[in-house]
This record gives structure tokens, sequence and C-alpha cells, in this order.
């Protein structure tokens, strides 16, 4: 277990000291990086719009990388151009098919000038978000973005080579068969969201996700994604469970989850790349709703079920006291390595 990386979601942030020590303190080796292709105008990238002269620019994308890296952190990005049932383009391509040929050469050479960067620094690149939940509402445009898939694994591997190229699908509504069937010959791992079912939508306990003898039992579902990246290994990029008691849970099933999952991830090391939690705070109830606008369906934000299930998946509540989880976390870890 000792060689499967464990992180926390974007933990430790560059420059917080206590982030550091909380990732210390939790035996955290792998970092999962937020990236997406923003280019305002043709050519400006989001790394050279600042105007030095009047205001001095620094790189803290780029820094933080610099010093994980010297901690021997293991460091996935990935891209949200396509992100949960949202997908956000350069607004000069907004309109443009994902396989349209400009659309494709423009984005070769944003990635190009990535890797330029940052290339040396990361080790996993996902070339899309829970992509899945997009194109389960906009079936059309799956086999053009396939194609911007393809051109994307091609750039990265000419000029990466050692960078690991994969698509993050979440274990949620559509079977994975269907996607992961079209982009496996350009991805390198199956890259996967998880979240312990409860009651958001219609009443599922989290008890039922821990029963062995039941449908929805966690371990079961995560062998079927073993089983369906066949030869391929699994990153699993996210991983939660909620606390709110309204949906049917608690601080204690956390916990609970916890020290079982991990107990799974041990005896499957062979099969598992890395594994990061969200998270390790709650987030804030309604700046969670504010951040989330437009990126979201709004309907999702004004279900107080569902923002319930977001703000409560921390090992921490929101003022930073310890859940259960955080301990069930930290020995987990610490036991495993």
């Amino acid at each position: 277990m000792g060689r499967v990386p464990i992180g926390v979601d974007r933990v430790p942030r560059y420059c917080d000291e206590a982030e550091k020590s909380i990732a210390e303190e939790l035996n955290l080796s792998f970092i999962h990086e937020i990236v997406q292709w923003m280019e305002p105008a043709l050519g400006r990238y989001i790394w050279t719009l600042m105007d030095r002269s009047i205001n001095p620019y620094e790189d803290t994308f780029l820094l933080n990388l610099k010093e994980l890296k010297g901690q021997g952190y293991v460091v996935q990005a990935t891209f949200t151009n396509v992100n949960m049932d949202h997908k956000h383009l350069p607004a000069y391509l907004r309109n443009a098919r994902f396989d349209d040929p400009y659309l494709l050469e423009r984005w070769e050479r944003y990635l190009e000038e990535f890797l330029g960067r940052y290339g040396d620094l990361v080790d996993f690149i996902e070339l899309g978000n829970e992509v899945n939940i997009y194109f389960g509402q906009h079936r059309d445009e799956w086999p053009g973005y396939v194609e911007y898939v393809k051109t994307g694994a091609h750039v990265i591997r000419r000029g990466e080579p050692s960078v690991r190229v994969g698509v993050t699908l979440a274990l949620s509504g559509d079977r994975l068969e269907p996607y992961w069937r079209d982009i496996e010959p350009y991805c390198d791992h199956l890259s996967i969201t998880y979240y312990v079912p409860c009651s958001i939508f219609e009443k599922s306990p989290v008890e039922e996700a821990l029963d062995p003898g039941g449908e929805k039992y966690f371990a079961r579902t995560l062998d079927y994604v073993v089983h369906v990246a066949g030869e391929k290994k699994i990153l699993i990029q996210e991983v939660g469970c909620a606390t709110d008691p309204v949906l049917d849970s608690s601080p204690e099933l956390q916990a609970r989850f916890i020290r079982e999952f991990f107990r799974w991830v041990g005896e499957r090391e062979d099969r598992v790349l890395a594994v990061s939690w969200l998270s390790l705070v709650d987030w804030n109830y309604e700046e969670t709703r504010r951040a989330l606008k437009g990126v979201l369906d709004q309907r999702l934000l004004d279900h107080e079920p569902f923002m319930r299930y977001l703000t409560s998946l921390g090992l921490m509540y929101e003022d930073r006291r310890k859940k259960p989880g955080y301990f069930a976390f930290k020995e987990a870890a610490t036991g495993l390595r």
C-alpha cells in the first residue's frame, strides 16, 4: 500500500502553513489540481495576462508544483473544459465542435505551451472531469470529444512522454463501459470519482453502501471499475462520504467508510494508482452556492439536500473541528504506509 499515493483534494495549498502541517500529519503524498484551457484572446494564456511592469505576477500554481515535487508528491492535473454537466471553452471557440479542425489546432497549441511551463511537474493529466455527466445529456457531441481527447493525448505523449493521460468519469448515472470503450485507446488509466450514496434525491442510507450483502456495497461498485478498466489501472481522483444526518449519514458512518475503503485499497494496491479524498474542511453553504453558479445546474444549487451533501464531505467541520473521519483517515493512511 505504500506505493499508492494518498491525498486530500488540493491540500496543501501554496503558503498555507496550517495545511502543510496537516498534510504531514495525514501522511499525504498525492495532490489533485484543477486546470482549465483559458485563452481570453488568441494566444493570450492565463500566465501571460499580467502586465508585470504594473502588477508583478507570481505564478503560484507553478511555485506550488515545484515545492510539492521537491517534497516527493505525485501530481494530477484535471482539465475542466468539460466539467460535470457544463463545458467551458475559450470564448472565441465557444460555438465550435470539439472536432472542429481550428479548435483542435488551438487545443494543440495551448497544450504545447502548458507542457512547456508545467509538464515536468505533473504526473497525470486528465482531459476532462466527470465528462459522462455532460455527454449523457449531449450524446451528439461525444464523437467529437473523442477526437479532442485523441489530439490531446497525442500532444502530451509527444511533449512529455512520462505524463500519463486519462479522462475522469463519474461513477454515477450511466455505466462506464460505453465511454471507456471509446476513449480507452488514448488513455493510460481509468480515472473516476466515487461518492458514497446517501439520501439526496431518494432514500439511500449510507449504511447500505457499507453492507456487503447490499446492491450498493461500495467494494462491489469499485470492483466493477477495476473490471471495466481491464489491463489498465484505475486512479480514484475523488472519493468522499457526506456526514449530514439529514442525508441518512453521520460522522461515525464516514469514519467507518474510511476504514473499510482503505482496507479495500490495500487489498488492490496493484490496480490503484492514487487516491484523493474530498475534502479536508466542510464548505460553507452560501459560498459554495455562489462559487458553483454557472458550473452546476441551478436546480442542483437550489436543492437543499444536494447542497447539504456538498457541504458535509470534509474530514473537518467548517470551524475546523476534526470529525471522527479525520482520525480514521490518519490512522488508515499511517498504518497502510
